[in-house]
């Protein structure tokens, strides 16, 4: 009974039957009226068959699991310490801190067992010092360094696309960067790619992945590295769901493939993923709960190795206990109750998902050598193709919402008569207006902007 196939009884049913059964059940409708165009020129079709696709070999990563992060701003290392320690208590199994380089780390990291958990800095001023600072207070624990894991971010080409200026000069950003990656433990990362940026900014899914591979090669040629390693890299999630899922499975494909194009040995991909801010709404703001949360599921199914889940009210409020608790309890929900975290790479064998994933790394590799054709992602970003490419993807989504085909709930469909936005913003999360820099900055822009700024 055990070798009996159950289903050598049935012929196999081709394509193309498939497709006149549907044409069938249409009743004189056009098959294409269920095409659907997406903003890089991908067609999703109404079903997919085992003999469209040609699984390859999907990159895995190491464990099935991801870790939960809870982001904090310092501005006072003692109390952003006492909120990292009740975060940690209520879930979070990693942290992010935005800070200034001479912040006392023995004070913000004060019982905090880092041995255990990630922990990641973005840093403003000397990374570098704050580095050796770190890697003493590690000496100091008696800690061995190899068991610290985390990231220490200072993203220089991210600088000039958010600010449209070098953090210091362009030589001396890659230096600083050179030294820092020499003078970190091997498990902390250096060399961070912060491709979130762009997706806030209206770059379309494959836009991203270009992107994303043309910053690590400009670091990988600027700095002569000779190993993916130590690259940690950030991706911003919006509403695509099955996109998004096959957005992060392509950039684990396309990451081994330039790897191997180096002649570099294979290392996994490190992705940070977090909910973006380009969908979220500021009006009927309950829905972005729902927005977080498949976005979340669309990230861990798509093999993040960290989630960043923002609160459902941070487009205008400072953040509050409890849009952070609902953000980890929907982490939570996915590992403990959907078990998400149960199985490695759990959409492989999709047809939709596999043609999806490999379509958009086609599509991603193209754009990435385009770039490189502009001269690499610094000249694509000085002489303005890069962002007109962005913003030209911006535009159509952003018509798109305008027209009512791309929909935001509360926004612009369904939307509640009798909000009054004066009485529940405390700070409005709206587009900086561009103004003169060294190099045309990329400013994210939330979709919404238009509706609740009247």
């Amino acid at each position: 009974m055990a070798n009996t196939n159950l289903f050598e009884g049935f012929s196999p049913t081709t394509p193309d039957e498939w497709k006149a059964q549907i044409e069938k059940d249409l009743r004189g409708k056009s098959f294409d009226t269920l095409l659907s165009p997406t903003l890089d020129g991908i067609t999703i079709e109404p079903f997919y068959h085992r003999a469209q696709i040609e699984v390859s070999g999907q990159p895995f990563k190491a464990m099935a699991k991801w870790d939960i992060v809870q982001e904090l701003l310092v501005e006072d290392a003692k109390a952003a310490n006492k909120l990292a320690l009740d975060h940690l208590n209520r879930g979070a199994t990693s942290l992010l801190f935005y800070c200034n380089a001479d912040v006392d780390l023995n004070q913000l990291l004060d019982g905090i067992q880092i041995e255990y958990i990630r922990t990641n800095f973005v840093v403003e001023g000397d990374a570098l010092a704050l580095a050796e600072s770190f890697k003493k207070l590690i000496s100091a624990r008696g800690l061995k360094e190899i068991e610290i894991a985390g990231s220490v971010n200072i993203d220089c080409l991210e600088s000039i696309a958010r600010t449209g200026n070098w953090l210091d000069s362009e030589s001396n950003d890659f230096e600083r960067i050179k030294k820092l990656n020499e003078a970190l433990p091997e498990n902390i990362k250096g060399i961070c790619i912060n491709a979130n940026l762009f997706a806030n900014g209206g770059a379309s899914l494959s836009q991203q992945l270009g992107i994303s591979l043309s910053m690590m090669y400009e670091y990988i040629h600027r700095l002569e590295l000779k190993s993916t390693q130590n690259f940690w890299i950030n991706f911003a999630i919006g509403s695509d769901y099955f996109g998004e899922i096959a957005k992060l499975r392509a950039f684990r494909r396309l990451f081994a493939q330039l790897s191997q194009e180096l002649g570099f040995l294979q290392n996994e991909a490190f992705i940070y993923a977090e909910t973006a801010l380009r969908n979220k709404t500021i009006l009927d703001a309950y829905n972005n709960m729902i927005r977080t949360t498949s976005e979340s599921m669309a990230a861990a199914i798509g093999g993040a190795n960290e989630i960043s889940v923002k609160g459902f009210n941070y487009t205008f409020k400072e953040p509050d206990f409890f849009g952070e608790r609902v953000a980890k309890n929907q982490q939570s929900m996915l590992e403990h109750e959907s078990h998400v975290n149960a199985v490695n790479d759990i959409s492989k064998g999709s047809y939709f998902i596999e043609n999806l994933t490999e379509e958009l790394a086609e599509k991603g590799w193209a754009f990435f050598k385009e770039i490189e054709k502009q001269g690499g992602y610094v000249e694509a970003m000085k002489n303005g193709w890069l962002q007109e490419q962005v913003e030209l993807s911006a535009e159509a989504e952003q018509k798109a919402f305008d027209a009512q085909e791309t929909v935001l709930i509360g926004a612009n469909k369904h939307t509640k008569k009798d909000e009054n936005l004066k009485e529940i913003i405390e700070y409005g999360m709206f587009a900086a207006k561009n103004k003169e820099t060294e190099i045309k900055r990329i400013v994210p822009r939330r979709l919404s902007e238009k509706l609740e700024e009247k």
